[in-house]
Protein backbone atom coordinates (compact mmCIF):
# COMPACT_ATOMS: atom_id res chain seq x y z
CA UNK A 1 0.00 0.00 0.00
CA UNK A 2 2.77 2.81 0.92
CA UNK A 3 4.41 1.41 -2.60
CA UNK A 4 1.01 2.03 -4.25
CA UNK A 5 0.88 5.63 -2.72
CA UNK A 6 4.29 6.58 -3.92
CA UNK A 7 3.30 5.92 -7.32
CA UNK A 8 0.34 7.60 -6.64
CA UNK A 9 2.53 11.24 -5.93
CA UNK A 10 4.91 10.46 -8.23
CA UNK A 11 2.24 10.75 -11.06
CA UNK A 12 0.70 13.78 -9.10
CA UNK A 13 4.32 15.39 -9.29
CA UNK A 14 4.32 14.59 -12.96
CA UNK A 15 0.67 15.97 -13.82
CA UNK A 16 1.21 19.12 -11.88
CA UNK A 17 4.37 20.05 -14.51
CA UNK A 18 3.26 21.70 -17.11
CA UNK A 19 5.88 21.38 -19.35
CA UNK A 20 4.68 17.50 -19.03
CA UNK A 21 1.20 18.26 -20.04
CA UNK A 22 2.68 20.66 -23.26
CA UNK A 23 5.19 18.44 -24.01
CA UNK A 24 3.41 15.14 -24.12
CA UNK A 25 -0.63 16.04 -24.78
CA UNK A 26 -0.50 19.99 -26.43
CA UNK A 27 2.81 19.01 -28.84
CA UNK A 28 1.58 15.58 -30.47
CA UNK A 29 -1.34 17.24 -31.37
CA UNK A 30 -0.39 20.22 -32.86
CA UNK A 31 1.89 18.55 -34.95
CA UNK A 32 0.01 15.94 -36.60
CA UNK A 33 -2.76 19.03 -36.91
CA UNK A 34 0.00 20.95 -38.90
CA UNK A 35 0.79 17.08 -41.05
CA UNK A 36 -2.89 17.12 -41.35
CA UNK A 37 -3.68 20.69 -42.73
CA UNK A 38 -0.57 20.27 -45.26
CA UNK A 39 -1.33 17.14 -46.24
CA UNK A 40 -4.92 18.19 -46.77
CA UNK A 41 -3.93 21.67 -48.89
CA UNK A 42 -1.54 20.51 -50.88
CA UNK A 43 -3.72 17.98 -52.42
CA UNK A 44 -6.32 20.56 -53.70
CA UNK A 45 -5.73 21.43 -57.30
CA UNK A 46 -3.37 18.57 -57.86
CA UNK A 47 -2.64 18.01 -61.14
CA UNK A 48 -0.63 14.55 -61.63
CA UNK A 49 0.53 13.81 -64.53
CA UNK A 50 -0.53 10.50 -64.17
CA UNK A 51 -2.54 7.72 -66.17
CA UNK A 52 -5.20 5.00 -65.36
CA UNK A 53 -5.92 1.77 -66.89
CA UNK A 54 -9.75 1.15 -66.28
CA UNK A 55 -10.05 -2.70 -66.68
CA UNK A 56 -12.56 -3.13 -64.12
CA UNK A 57 -15.99 -4.91 -65.32
CA UNK A 58 -18.13 -2.64 -63.30
CA UNK A 59 -19.26 0.87 -62.53
CA UNK A 60 -17.41 2.08 -59.35
CA UNK A 61 -13.73 2.00 -61.43
CA UNK A 62 -15.04 5.02 -63.66
CA UNK A 63 -16.42 6.53 -60.48
CA UNK A 64 -13.21 6.47 -59.24
CA UNK A 65 -11.32 7.85 -61.57
CA UNK A 66 -13.94 11.12 -62.37
CA UNK A 67 -13.06 11.44 -58.40
CA UNK A 68 -9.75 11.77 -58.96
CA UNK A 69 -10.13 13.81 -62.06
CA UNK A 70 -7.39 11.94 -64.27
CA UNK A 71 -7.69 13.13 -67.66
CA UNK A 72 -5.13 10.47 -69.11
CA UNK A 73 -7.05 6.80 -68.91
CA UNK A 74 -6.80 3.94 -71.08
CA UNK A 75 -8.49 0.68 -71.36
CA UNK A 76 -5.49 -1.32 -72.40
CA UNK A 77 -1.92 -1.43 -70.00
CA UNK A 78 0.24 -2.02 -72.63
CA UNK A 79 -0.86 1.46 -74.34
CA UNK A 80 -0.56 3.33 -71.31
CA UNK A 81 2.91 1.93 -70.10
CA UNK A 82 4.19 3.25 -73.90
CA UNK A 83 2.90 6.80 -72.81
CA UNK A 84 5.00 6.06 -69.62
CA UNK A 85 8.06 4.91 -71.76
CA UNK A 86 8.02 7.60 -73.63
CA UNK A 87 7.94 9.87 -70.39
CA UNK A 88 4.56 11.23 -71.19
CA UNK A 89 3.62 10.30 -67.76
CA UNK A 90 5.06 9.71 -64.47
CA UNK A 91 3.15 6.57 -63.68
CA UNK A 92 0.75 4.29 -64.61
CA UNK A 93 -2.32 3.10 -61.91
CA UNK A 94 -4.12 -0.02 -62.90
CA UNK A 95 -7.16 -0.87 -61.65
CA UNK A 96 -8.04 -4.55 -62.15
CA UNK A 97 -11.12 -6.15 -63.71
CA UNK A 98 -12.67 -7.31 -60.64
CA UNK A 99 -12.59 -3.50 -59.25
CA UNK A 100 -16.27 -3.36 -57.95
CA UNK A 101 -16.63 -6.96 -57.14
CA UNK A 102 -14.24 -6.55 -54.66
CA UNK A 103 -16.08 -3.58 -52.78
CA UNK A 104 -19.25 -5.36 -52.94
CA UNK A 105 -17.56 -7.72 -50.79
CA UNK A 106 -16.24 -5.17 -48.39
CA UNK A 107 -12.96 -5.93 -49.41
CA UNK A 108 -9.99 -3.03 -50.21
CA UNK A 109 -9.02 -3.63 -54.00
CA UNK A 110 -5.10 -2.96 -54.86
CA UNK A 111 -4.29 -0.44 -57.37
CA UNK A 112 -1.09 -1.44 -59.06
CA UNK A 113 1.59 1.29 -59.64
CA UNK A 114 3.98 1.50 -62.52
CA UNK A 115 6.45 4.32 -62.33
CA UNK A 116 9.81 5.56 -63.90
CA UNK A 117 13.06 5.37 -61.81
CA UNK A 118 13.50 8.81 -61.86
CA UNK A 119 11.46 12.20 -61.57
CA UNK A 120 8.01 10.95 -60.42
CA UNK A 121 6.81 12.99 -57.42
CA UNK A 122 3.38 10.85 -56.68
CA UNK A 123 2.85 10.39 -52.75
CA UNK A 124 0.15 13.43 -52.97
CA UNK A 125 -1.72 12.05 -55.50
CA UNK A 126 -1.70 7.81 -54.05
CA UNK A 127 -2.63 9.85 -50.67
CA UNK A 128 -5.47 11.50 -52.68
CA UNK A 129 -6.02 7.84 -54.17
CA UNK A 130 -5.85 6.03 -51.12
CA UNK A 131 -8.34 8.14 -49.40
CA UNK A 132 -11.02 8.31 -51.88
CA UNK A 133 -10.48 4.16 -51.63
CA UNK A 134 -11.67 4.43 -48.39
CA UNK A 135 -14.10 6.31 -48.99
CA UNK A 136 -16.09 4.04 -51.97
CA UNK A 137 -15.24 0.93 -49.62
CA UNK A 138 -17.29 3.05 -46.67
CA UNK A 139 -19.89 4.01 -48.48
CA UNK A 140 -20.62 1.00 -50.69
CA UNK A 141 -20.93 -1.02 -46.95
CA UNK A 142 -23.11 1.98 -45.50
CA UNK A 143 -25.30 1.48 -48.36
CA UNK A 144 -25.61 -2.60 -48.88
CA UNK A 145 -26.52 -2.29 -44.75
CA UNK A 146 -29.30 0.19 -45.60
CA UNK A 147 -27.79 2.73 -43.42
CA UNK A 148 -27.83 5.45 -46.04
CA UNK A 149 -29.25 6.28 -49.46
CA UNK A 150 -26.44 7.86 -50.73
CA UNK A 151 -23.08 9.03 -50.59
CA UNK A 152 -23.89 12.13 -49.48
CA UNK A 153 -24.94 11.04 -46.57
CA UNK A 154 -21.84 9.84 -45.41
CA UNK A 155 -20.51 13.44 -43.76
CA UNK A 156 -24.16 13.54 -41.81
CA UNK A 157 -23.75 10.60 -39.68
CA UNK A 158 -21.33 9.43 -37.15
CA UNK A 159 -20.18 6.33 -38.09
CA UNK A 160 -17.61 3.49 -37.19
CA UNK A 161 -17.14 1.06 -40.46
CA UNK A 162 -14.53 -1.43 -40.29
CA UNK A 163 -13.99 -3.07 -43.50
CA UNK A 164 -11.06 -5.69 -44.51
CA UNK A 165 -7.61 -4.21 -45.53
CA UNK A 166 -4.71 -5.97 -47.22
CA UNK A 167 -2.15 -6.57 -46.68
CA UNK A 168 -2.56 -4.72 -43.50
CA UNK A 169 -5.06 -3.57 -40.86
CA UNK A 170 -4.08 -0.29 -40.89
CA UNK A 171 -5.03 2.92 -42.83
CA UNK A 172 -2.80 5.14 -43.63
CA UNK A 173 -4.90 7.81 -42.87
CA UNK A 174 -4.18 6.46 -38.95
CA UNK A 175 -0.82 5.52 -39.38
CA UNK A 176 1.19 8.70 -39.60
CA UNK A 177 -0.21 10.16 -36.63
CA UNK A 178 0.83 7.04 -34.38
CA UNK A 179 4.23 6.91 -36.00
CA UNK A 180 4.62 10.55 -34.61
CA UNK A 181 3.46 9.77 -31.11
CA UNK A 182 6.18 7.02 -30.89
CA UNK A 183 8.87 9.28 -32.10
CA UNK A 184 6.94 11.75 -29.05
CA UNK A 185 7.24 9.30 -26.76
CA UNK A 186 11.43 8.04 -26.95
CA UNK A 187 12.16 11.53 -27.48
CA UNK A 188 10.37 13.48 -24.53
CA UNK A 189 11.67 10.74 -22.77
CA UNK A 190 14.33 12.81 -22.03
CA UNK A 191 12.32 15.31 -20.31
CA UNK A 192 11.26 13.17 -17.81
CA UNK A 193 14.15 10.90 -17.40
CA UNK A 194 16.48 13.45 -16.11
CA UNK A 195 13.61 14.54 -13.52
CA UNK A 196 15.94 11.73 -11.73
CA UNK A 197 19.34 14.19 -12.01
CA UNK A 198 17.17 17.20 -10.98
CA UNK A 199 16.01 15.52 -8.05
CA UNK A 200 19.44 14.09 -7.01
CA UNK A 201 20.65 17.70 -7.36
CA UNK A 202 18.53 19.29 -5.32
CA UNK A 203 19.03 16.49 -2.61
CA UNK A 204 15.50 15.92 -2.83
CA UNK A 205 17.07 11.59 -3.23
CA UNK A 206 19.47 11.75 -0.48
CA UNK A 207 16.86 13.16 2.17
CA UNK A 208 14.43 10.08 0.62
CA UNK A 209 17.18 7.64 2.34
CA UNK A 210 16.59 8.71 5.75
CA UNK A 211 12.81 7.75 5.22
CA UNK A 212 12.08 4.11 5.93
CA UNK A 213 11.54 3.40 2.35
CA UNK A 214 13.82 0.73 0.47
CA UNK A 215 16.09 2.00 -2.20
CA UNK A 216 14.31 0.11 -4.90
CA UNK A 217 11.20 0.87 -3.43
CA UNK A 218 12.04 4.89 -4.23
CA UNK A 219 13.44 3.97 -7.68
CA UNK A 220 10.90 1.74 -8.47
CA UNK A 221 7.62 4.24 -7.97
CA UNK A 222 9.48 6.74 -9.85
CA UNK A 223 10.27 4.08 -12.78
CA UNK A 224 6.19 3.10 -12.84
CA UNK A 225 5.11 6.72 -12.40
CA UNK A 226 7.00 7.68 -15.36
CA UNK A 227 5.67 5.02 -17.53
CA UNK A 228 2.02 5.81 -15.94
CA UNK A 229 2.53 9.32 -16.72
CA UNK A 230 3.55 8.93 -20.11
CA UNK A 231 1.00 6.37 -21.65
CA UNK A 232 -1.70 8.44 -19.86
CA UNK A 233 -0.65 11.60 -21.87
CA UNK A 234 0.17 10.18 -25.03
CA UNK A 235 -3.11 7.68 -24.89
CA UNK A 236 -4.85 11.39 -24.44
CA UNK A 237 -3.44 13.13 -26.90
CA UNK A 238 -4.02 10.19 -29.61
CA UNK A 239 -7.82 9.66 -28.82
CA UNK A 240 -7.99 13.95 -29.06
CA UNK A 241 -6.87 13.37 -32.41
CA UNK A 242 -8.89 10.89 -32.78
CA UNK A 243 -11.82 12.81 -32.36
CA UNK A 244 -10.66 15.59 -34.37
CA UNK A 245 -8.92 14.61 -37.39
CA UNK A 246 -11.24 11.33 -37.34
CA UNK A 247 -8.76 8.46 -37.48
CA UNK A 248 -8.91 5.44 -38.99
CA UNK A 249 -8.22 3.10 -36.32
CA UNK A 250 -9.41 -0.20 -35.78
CA UNK A 251 -7.33 -2.06 -32.77
CA UNK A 252 -7.26 0.54 -29.95
CA UNK A 253 -6.05 -2.75 -27.40
CA UNK A 254 -2.89 -3.14 -29.48
CA UNK A 255 -2.22 0.76 -29.51
CA UNK A 256 -2.69 0.97 -25.68
CA UNK A 257 -0.14 -1.94 -25.48
CA UNK A 258 2.42 -0.63 -27.51
CA UNK A 259 2.23 2.75 -25.78
CA UNK A 260 2.84 0.91 -22.56
CA UNK A 261 5.19 -0.59 -24.06
CA UNK A 262 7.11 2.21 -26.23
CA UNK A 263 7.12 3.88 -22.96
CA UNK A 264 8.74 0.92 -20.99
CA UNK A 265 11.67 1.37 -23.31
CA UNK A 266 11.97 4.97 -23.59
CA UNK A 267 11.88 5.31 -19.61
CA UNK A 268 14.54 3.04 -19.35
CA UNK A 269 16.66 4.19 -21.98
CA UNK A 270 16.28 7.56 -20.14
CA UNK A 271 17.67 5.67 -16.95
CA UNK A 272 20.57 4.21 -18.68
CA UNK A 273 21.94 7.45 -20.43
CA UNK A 274 21.77 9.46 -16.98
CA UNK A 275 23.89 6.42 -15.51
CA UNK A 276 26.30 7.29 -17.72
CA UNK A 277 25.85 11.31 -18.21
CA UNK A 278 25.16 13.01 -15.33
CA UNK A 279 24.36 16.15 -16.36
CA UNK A 280 20.89 17.12 -17.81
CA UNK A 281 21.55 18.68 -20.66
CA UNK A 282 23.90 16.48 -22.29
CA UNK A 283 21.88 13.69 -21.03
CA UNK A 284 19.04 15.31 -23.02
CA UNK A 285 20.86 16.12 -26.12
CA UNK A 286 21.99 12.12 -26.07
CA UNK A 287 18.94 10.74 -25.66
CA UNK A 288 17.43 12.62 -28.75
CA UNK A 289 20.25 11.54 -31.11
CA UNK A 290 19.63 8.48 -29.98
CA UNK A 291 15.50 8.63 -30.59
CA UNK A 292 16.35 10.43 -33.82
CA UNK A 293 19.10 8.39 -35.69
CA UNK A 294 16.52 5.05 -34.65
CA UNK A 295 13.42 6.90 -36.21
CA UNK A 296 15.93 7.94 -38.99
CA UNK A 297 16.79 3.82 -39.65
CA UNK A 298 12.98 3.09 -38.85
CA UNK A 299 12.24 5.39 -41.88
CA UNK A 300 14.91 4.71 -44.45
CA UNK A 301 14.18 0.90 -43.89
CA UNK A 302 10.36 1.76 -44.65
CA UNK A 303 11.24 3.18 -47.71
CA UNK A 304 14.10 0.45 -48.44
CA UNK A 305 11.34 -1.99 -48.88
CA UNK A 306 9.78 -0.66 -51.95
CA UNK A 307 13.24 0.46 -52.83
CA UNK A 308 16.64 -1.02 -54.28
CA UNK A 309 18.14 2.36 -53.87
CA UNK A 310 18.19 1.62 -49.80
CA UNK A 311 21.17 -0.58 -48.38
CA UNK A 312 19.89 -3.60 -47.20
CA UNK A 313 22.06 -3.10 -43.97
CA UNK A 314 19.78 -0.18 -43.08
CA UNK A 315 16.84 -2.24 -43.45
CA UNK A 316 18.78 -5.01 -41.04
CA UNK A 317 19.71 -2.83 -38.74
CA UNK A 318 16.01 -0.91 -38.16
CA UNK A 319 14.66 -4.30 -36.88
CA UNK A 320 17.02 -3.34 -33.76
CA UNK A 321 14.87 -0.67 -32.98
CA UNK A 322 11.95 -0.28 -30.52
CA UNK A 323 9.94 1.88 -33.56
CA UNK A 324 10.17 -1.57 -35.97
CA UNK A 325 8.46 -3.77 -33.97
CA UNK A 326 5.79 -1.53 -32.01
CA UNK A 327 4.99 -0.23 -35.26
CA UNK A 328 5.03 -3.63 -36.71
CA UNK A 329 2.78 -4.89 -34.20
CA UNK A 330 0.72 -2.14 -34.91
CA UNK A 331 0.37 -1.57 -38.12
CA UNK A 332 -0.10 -5.67 -38.60
CA UNK A 333 -2.79 -6.20 -35.38
CA UNK A 334 0.11 -8.69 -34.06
CA UNK A 335 1.17 -9.62 -31.19
CA UNK A 336 3.89 -12.26 -31.41
CA UNK A 337 6.85 -11.96 -31.19
CA UNK A 338 6.34 -7.61 -31.40
CA UNK A 339 5.58 -7.73 -27.31
CA UNK A 340 8.45 -9.53 -26.13
CA UNK A 341 11.22 -8.32 -28.53
CA UNK A 342 9.91 -4.46 -26.61
CA UNK A 343 9.69 -6.35 -23.31
CA UNK A 344 13.39 -7.20 -23.71
CA UNK A 345 14.80 -4.17 -24.83
CA UNK A 346 12.79 -2.41 -22.08
CA UNK A 347 14.81 -4.80 -19.89
CA UNK A 348 18.21 -4.44 -21.72
CA UNK A 349 18.47 -0.73 -21.06
CA UNK A 350 17.20 -1.00 -17.43
CA UNK A 351 19.35 -3.67 -16.54
CA UNK A 352 22.38 -1.77 -18.03
CA UNK A 353 21.17 1.85 -16.32
CA UNK A 354 20.42 -0.11 -13.44
CA UNK A 355 21.65 1.77 -10.05
CA UNK A 356 22.67 1.54 -6.83
CA UNK A 357 20.46 4.30 -4.89
CA UNK A 358 22.48 5.11 -1.95
CA UNK A 359 25.21 5.67 -3.95
CA UNK A 360 23.40 7.83 -7.09
CA UNK A 361 21.35 9.75 -4.79
CA UNK A 362 24.56 11.02 -2.67
CA UNK A 363 27.42 11.23 -5.48
CA UNK A 364 27.19 14.46 -7.10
Amino acid sequence: MKFMRMIFVNCKKYLKNYKNIVIMFIVPILVVGMVQFFTNNSSEGLDAKVAIVNLDKGSLGKGLIEELGVNSVFDSKEKAIKELKNYNVVAVYVISDNFTEKIHKGVKPKVTAYKLEQGNSTQVFEAQLEEKLNKLVKVQILESSNIIKDKNEIDNNIIRVQYNLSPGVLDSDGFMPIVLIMFFIVTFSANISIDLLTLRKEKILERFLSTNNKGYQIMGSIYISMVIVQVFMFLASFIVMDVLFKLAFQNFGILILNIGLMSMVSVSLGVMIIRIFKEPGVASIVINMISMAMFFLYIVALVGETSSKVPRIIITLSKFTPFYWALGSIDKSVLFPNVFVLLLLALVFFSAGSIRYSNFAKKM
